[in-house]
């Protein structure tokens, strides 16, 4: 069984993660009631427009939080390869990883 290669996954997820976010920011931006409502169909009944903030955002907020989203991403991706390198091969019944 391969083993996955903890940098690239957690590049890949951290890459994902940001076009999620770009996508989602450019959608708050351009339709912000649409936005809210589409995220109130995930929310199981909590109305989001209640805590809805007035506040403008700024590019500088949105680098902010592209960045945190990115690197929560690649050490997400990169726990998830080196848990999968550690317990799949274990799974087949393959020798424990030195």
């Amino acid at each position: 069984m391969d083993k996955l290669n903890v940098w690239r996954i957690g590049a890949v997820l951290a890459l994902t993660a940001a076009i999620i976010n770009t996508v989602c920011a450019v959608a708050a931006y351009f339709d912000p009631e649409g936005f809210i409502a589409f995220v109130n169909s995930w929310s199981h009944g909590i109305d989001l427009n209640l805590i809805r903030s007035e506040k403008a955002w700024t590019v500088g907020d949105f680098l902010v939080g592209l960045v945190a989203v990115s690197l929560t991403g690649f050490v997400s991706g990169a726990i998830f390869a080196a848990c999968y390198n550690l317990i799949a091969p274990r799974a087949r019944g393959a020798k424990p990883l030195a």
